[in-house]
C-alpha cells in the first residue's frame, strides 16, 4: 500500500483521486441540475415578473454600460483601427 519512502502507491493514488473527482463531479452535477435551474426558472423569473419596471431600468442601464466597457477595452487593446 505504501512505498518505502512512505508515499502512497501510484495506482492507489490514482484510484483515490478518481473517486474524489467522481464525487465532486456528482455533487456539481446535482447542484447544477437541481439548484441552479430552480434559481433561474423560479426565483429569477419570479423576481422579473414581480418587478418589471426595475428589470427594465436595469436592462436599459446595463446596455450602455456594456457598450462603454467594450469601447474602453477596444481602446486599451488597440482594436479601434
Amino acid at each position: 500500500m505504501f512505498d518505502e519512502d512512505g508515499s502512497l502507491d501510484p495506482l492507489l493514488k490514482f484510484l483515490l483521486y478518481a473517486v474524489i473527482a467522481l464525487a465532486v463531479g456528482k455533487m456539481l452535477w446535482e447542484w447544477l441540475t437541481e439548484d441552479v435551474g430552480q434559481w433561474i426558472t423560479v426565483d429569477l423569473w419570479g423576481l422579473i415578473a414581480d418587478h418589471p419596471w426595475w428589470t427594465g431600468l436595469f436592462v436599459v442601464g446595463g446596455l450602455p454600460m456594456l457598450l462603454l466597457l467594450g469601447r474602453i477595452l477596444s481602446f486599451l487593446f488597440g482594436a479601434n483601427t
